[in-house]
């Protein structure tokens, strides 16, 4: 297992085409790097989890006076770098910190997480941000299934029951 403690960064990126794009979660903290690669989905799940996550913990938290390192350049060879099966996040009250728990792909569900971080609810609010302009940037979904639509088309199971006529956003 791989914990990195305090994360000085955390960011996402996606690298490829609309419709070809990998995500990828990057970390680092203290010199080293991971690089966490996931789906669009669960990087969208994450997002919404770490802002209801904040929000939830908004009226207990006070004001932050905290200033996190400044987000430095990536490493090419990270030091951790693998699939994501898994992710989950936890709050530390005290220490006003979210907690990443990454569980790599094919890992048992009772197997602890491969990699930890902490990173400040800042780092989180940005993280956030980020990634839902990283996730917007690609192909539009459908608000009924969720499906990507292609070139302004999308042959939706939902609409209607079971109706076989293609969506069109024009």
């Amino acid at each position: 297992m791989w914990d990195f403690g305090r994360a000085d960064a955390l960011d996402t990126e996606a690298i490829g085409e609309p419709g070809q794009r990998h995500f990828r979660l990057r970390v680092t903290s203290g010199g080293d790097a991971a690089s966490l690669w996931l789906e669009k989905e669960q990087l969208a799940a994450l997002t919404l989890a770490i802002r209801q996550l904040l929000e939830q913990t908004e009226e207990t938290a006070p004001a932050e006076d905290e200033l996190d390192s400044p987000q430095g350049g990536f490493p090419e060879q990270p030091n951790v770098d693998f699939r994501l099966g898994r992710l989950g996040i936890g709050y530390d009250e005290s220490a006003r910190m979210v907690t990443i728990f990454a569980y790599e792909a094919g890992e048992d569900e009772d197997a602890p997480p491969t990699f930890s971080c902490q990173v400040s609810r800042s780092q989180c609010r940005v993280f956030a941000d980020h990634a839902e302009e990283v996730i917007s940037a690609g192909r539009p979904v459908c608000v009924l299934c969720g499906g990507p639509i292609e070139n302004g088309q999308h042959q939706c199971q939902r609409r209607n029951g079971h109706s076989g006529q293609p969506i069109s956003l024009e």
